[in-house]
């Protein structure tokens, strides 16, 4: 089933859009903060909580069962979205991420922190599909690239001051602030929408795949866990490999079996559509790239160049004010001549950025890698809001948040995708170029190894042996810079999807096409 040009045509803005749009974003702002946030509060809370320090220790699901939980369910959460409806879908995942949140802060061992971060995820998976299709359906088409330039720029900033939010709390309040800041966004999410009263939408036929879920629970968990495990354990290890293998095959075979489906649990038919497709897998392979740049450019200003942890934050600023700014361009520009355009300029300047980046991150000049950052940032902000809007705007209303879960999944995956490959290329450059001074002595060896990741602390220690310092600092260079590469290279391969796929429609603000059943 179609929509005929006409019916697009009657697709009325809301309202009270506006208020829609300002509960969304703060919604979505709340779901990335929580990505990055709980980073610099991780030290405190291991000493708090008496949490091993190992690859299985509570510390490290802190961190990845939120985005393990998010990444895997996302899609489904597009799903519920559209079966039961997208305000309540929403409501149902903003108060539950609230009461994780609470649980979050009240923890007091590390398996209640872990599991309340994990349900944190769920909620997440469930809020961000709804949100995402409440901004586009409560804007006419014509004010769809503005709208989804606010709602997608000023969580990104969110997501990018993680650490230093995070820093702060814990330091002048406590790692529990982390959580407990939530409460009051959630509440203001919950009160705008209820003043809103946005449309329910149109909803898809509600069913049940018993054998696709299974499938699909079993093999896109698999596979994200052992891409968060492979820097721990490495590529080779029994619980990396075979995960890794089986949740790629569970993929596939899921694949299959929906694309045939009448009624799917996921709709993996909408990449059919060239467009979507093109969107999509520029979505995740700008996520791919960024992802590393936030995690790994931190490790190199505190290490490589002394900055502090919330001078490192402060640091990124080149990057992400250009992002808040030209995402509302974008976003206008998306409304007068669709999608081509501003992301073929976006992915062209973000390849340009992480280019000069890694060329001069060797050198040590801040300035010159602030300038990288600033390209990079501009060519975010062209790429990421229109290839989000053009993607939502060419599913139909009943099928909208499946596109939207769809779009999130391959970010996510990105996501974790990016923090593998790019962290082991970082520590393969790291390691050839620190092998030839590496310190016989087991204790010293062990210091230069973690300064050479990034460690401020071990790198500082360093300082004793003037040598030996420089070389660490070195390797640390160049394995950043080599990450940068490996970046750009995926930025690269964005922009060749981009025209090979993307293609802006005749009349790109109204275009709104259902992609068939």
């Amino acid at each position: 089933m179609t929509v005929s040009e006409a019916e697009r045509e009657t697709e009325q803005a809301s309202p009270r859009r506006w208020l829609v749009l300002f509960a969304m974003t703060g919604s979505l702002a709340m779901i990335l903060l929580d990505v990055t946030v709980v980073g610099v509060a991780l030290p405190r809370i291991r000493t708090d909580l008496s949490l091993a320090a190992s690859s299985w220790d509570a510390g490290v699901w802190v961190m990845n069962g939120y985005t393990l939980a998010l990444a895997s369910l996302v899609a489904l959460g597009g799903r519920v979205a559209d079966s039961f409806g997208r305000v309540r879908s929403f409501v149902v995942g903003v108060t539950l991420f609230a009461i994780a949140s609470a649980l979050c802060g009240l923890a007091t061992d590390g398996v209640t922190l872990v599991a309340a971060r994990v349900l944190q995820g769920v909620a997440a998976a469930i809020m961000q599909p709804a949100s995402s299709t409440l901004v586009i359906s409560s804007f006419a088409p014509g004010e769809r690239g503005k709208a989804m330039g606010i709602y997608v720029g000023i969580p990104m900033l969110f997501l990018a001051l993680g650490p230093v939010i995070g820093g702060l709390l814990t330091e002048y309040v406590s790692w529990r602030a982390c959580f407990y800041i939530n409460l009051p966004v959630a509440a203001a999410a919950l009160y705008l929408t209820m003043r809103a009263k946005p449309d329910n939408g149109p909803r898809a036929p509600r069913g049940f795949d018993p054998f696709g879920a299974a499938i699909y629970l079993l093999g896109l968990p698999a596979f994200v866990f052992a891409l968060q495990q492979s820097g721990a354990w490495g590529w080779s290890h029994p619980l990396v490999r075979w995960p890794l293998i089986g949740g790629a095959i569970c993929l596939v075979v899921f694949m299959l079996t929906e694309w045939r489906r009448e009624r799917p649990l996921v709709a993996v038919r909408l990449f059919e559509d060239r467009g979507f497709l093109g969107n999509a897998l520029v979505l995740f392979l700008m996520q791919f790239a960024m992802t590393g740049q936030v995690i790994y450019m931190s490790g190199w200003l505190q290490a490589g160049l002394g900055f502090t942890p919330s001078r490192a934050g402060a640091a990124l600023m080149p990057m992400l004010i250009p992002v808040l700014v030209v995402v509302q361009i974008a976003g206008r520009m998306y409304d007068k001549v669709g999608v081509r355009r501003p992301v073929l300029l976006g992915t062209t300047l973000a390849t340009i950025g992480l280019a000069i980046e890694a060329l001069s991150i060797p050198t040590g000049t801040y300035l010159l890698v602030a300038a990288g950052m600033a390209v990079f940032g501009t060519g975010i902000g062209f790429t990421m809001s229109p290839t989000n809007t053009d993607a939502l705007s060419r599913v139909g209303g009943e099928r909208r948040g499946q596109a939207s879960g769809l779009l999130g999944t391959m970010r996510q995956v990105g996501a974790s995708l990016g923090i593998a490959l790019v962290g082991a290329a970082v520590a393969a450059a790291q390691s050839r170029a620190i092998r030839p001074w590496m310190p016989d002595d087991p204790d010293t060896a062990r210091v230069v190894t973690e300064a050479v990741r990034g460690d401020a602390t071990q790198m500082d220690s360093l300082l004793a042996t003037p040598d030996l310092h420089a070389h660490a600092q070195f390797a640390l260079a160049q394995g950043t810079a080599t990450g940068q590469w490996v970046a750009c290279v995926s930025i690269a391969l964005a922009l060749l999807a981009a025209l090979a796929f993307v293609r802006s429609p005749a009349r790109p603000a109204t275009m709104a096409a259902e992609t068939p059943a």
